[in-house]
């Protein structure tokens, strides 16, 4: 038996109805921009394009000063830690300057110590009370006792070719301390004797507190830890050592005293010596 040929189907094909559909779109798409661009104004036209051109250039002038400012930035990082360097070599500088300066004040506090300890001690010696000073008449016995006591010098003058142990006062060493250089003051009844000058040098006892010559023997001894007084004790020259003592003292310069009993002539070799 024959088989029957297969019945074919028909296609349908919308490519024609979707090109139709897309061609009035695009029709009517013309239209409204004809109509659109016929409504508009010419004059707005220019303006637009003036509006867009001033855009293009604002821009194109931001993108500008975008870059400036961004040099601007670096410049600025740069000089920010060119700036924190120098303070920080400034700031070390000024530690260091600090230093030196606390440094330089403590030497300046050592010096004013050393000056104030170093400074020289002025000798006061007390002025003798108006009821204690020389009248005529103890003039007149001081100037008896300096003749006699001249008389008594020119006899060891001229015994000075033969001179005897009689006529000579020896000093000897004694508890005054070796290590000190001695200055001596030879005390009498009424008046005392310096020695160490070419020429030995008289003062009263009642004349004593304005004699120069023996306040500045003082203030070198208490100025110089290496001198020291030594006092040569006469006969009854014990109200004149007493008294010259007491100045001593009372200024802290110090002080020591030897035996030389007689009217003699003093002789310093033998303390010289040793």
């Amino acid at each position: 038996m024959a088989r029957r040929p297969p019945i074919e189907e028909d296609d349908v094909s919308l490519f024609p109805f979707l090109s139709i559909i897309a061609a009035v779109i695009g029709v009517l798409t013309l239209m409204i921009a004809a109509v659109t661009l016929g409504q508009m104004n010419q004059g707005d036209v220019k303006d637009a394009m003036a509006n867009a051109i001033a855009m293009d250039r604002l821009q194109k002038d931001l993108a500008a000063l975008d870059d400036t400012v961004e040099d601007l930035s670096l410049q600025l990082k740069k000089n920010n830690s060119e700036m924190l360097a120098e303070a920080r070599q400034r700031q070390n500088e000024l530690v260091k300057t600090r230093a030196e300066l606390e440094a330089l004040l403590a030497k300046i506090a050592g010096a004013k110590d050393r000056t104030e300890k170093l400074k020289k001690i002025k000798i006061v010696i007390p002025e003798v009370p108006e009821g204690s000073r020389e009248t005529l008449a103890d003039l007149q016995g001081q100037y008896d006792v300096t003749q006699k006591r001249l008389a008594v010098l020119k006899e060891q003058i001229e015994q000075r070719n033969n001179p005897s142990d009689e006529a000579q006062v020896s000093i000897l060493p004694g508890g005054t301390g070796l290590s000190f250089s001695p200055h001596f003051i030879e005390c009498t009844a009424k008046t005392i004797v310096l020695h160490g000058e070419a020429k030995p040098i008289t003062i009263r006892k009642e004349a004593i507190g304005a004699e120069p010559r023996f306040t500045a023997l003082l203030e070198k001894v208490a100025n110089q830890n290496s001198h020291s007084v030594v006092f040569l004790l006469r006969n009854d020259s014990l109200d004149t050592y007493r008294m010259v003592k007491g100045i001593c003292d009372k200024n802290g310069v110090r002080n020591g005293k030897l035996p030389a009993l007689g009217g003699g002539r003093l002789d310093f070799s033998k303390f010289q010596k040793k």
